[in-house]
């Protein structure tokens, strides 16, 4: 068992299967949301492409936009950015999770993230319950 004296959320910094499991499924789920994100890109850049012809061709902005297939560009740039800004959240709760379950401080986890170990603190408590 691996402790540290920094206790300032209430618990040891026990290392635990539990928490290289979470950041490994953290990781997967990383791997597919970048992945989403890219077949999104992809089709955003298509769908760019088009936009910027028709407007060459001066097809009026709401001819253009008005057939545009769902979800919109727009719609999918929000997609890419939602997905990287939720798992990238749970990355990093996962991370510190990890870290502070091998033991290491606060203080050292926020130097890692180039954070303050009050957001740390925060950090590991999103997430878990009462």
């Amino acid at each position: 068992m691996v402790i540290d004296s920094d206790q300032a959320i209430g618990h040891a910094g026990v290392v635990t299967a539990a928490s290289r499991e979470e950041l490994r499924r953290s990781l997967v789920e990383i791997d597919i949301a970048t992945r989403e994100n890219v077949t999104r890109s992809l089709e955003i850049q298509s769908r760019v492409e088009w936009i910027k012809k028709a407007i060459d061709d001066d097809v009026p902005i709401q001819d253009i936009l008005g057939v545009e297939p769902k979800p919109v560009v727009v719609e999918l740039v929000s997609q890419n950015i939602e997905a990287l800004q939720t798992i990238g959240s749970r990355l990093r709760q996962a991370q510190a999770r990890a870290l502070r379950a091998e033991g290491v401080t606060m203080e050292a986890i926020g130097n890692m993230f180039g954070v303050t170990r009050q957001r740390i603190s925060a950090l590991l408590r999103q997430g878990s319950g009462p």
